[in-house]
């Protein structure tokens, strides 16, 4: 049985599932943005923040497949690398 992620990718292509990465988080770097906005309370902002990160993690599980996990995680050692450099740094 193929995979929830595989069965989006098949049924709306891999170009839709691209945008709906960009889409998702451009959503949560609002919400991050909106944060402070008086109109919400605090716990209205943070479960929004929690929603969109949810969104964006679907979504980044999607880019595995469309990218290759072994390509990402490459790439994801590569940054990891990098970071620990920088947190080394007196």
């Amino acid at each position: 049985m193929k995979n929830i992620f595989e069965k989006a990718i098949e049924k709306w292509g891999r170009v839709s599932q691209i945008k709906k990465i960009q889409e998702e988080c451009l959503e949560l770097a609002l919400v991050i943005n909106n944060m402070d906005c008086s109109t919400k309370s605090r716990e209205e902002s943070y479960r929004n923040f929690i929603d969109e990160c949810a969104d964006v993690s679907i979504m980044m599980k999607q880019a595995e497949f469309i990218i290759g996990k072994d390509t990402l995680n490459r790439a994801i050692s590569e940054k990891l690398v990098k970071l620990q450099k920088h947190l080394d740094k007196p």
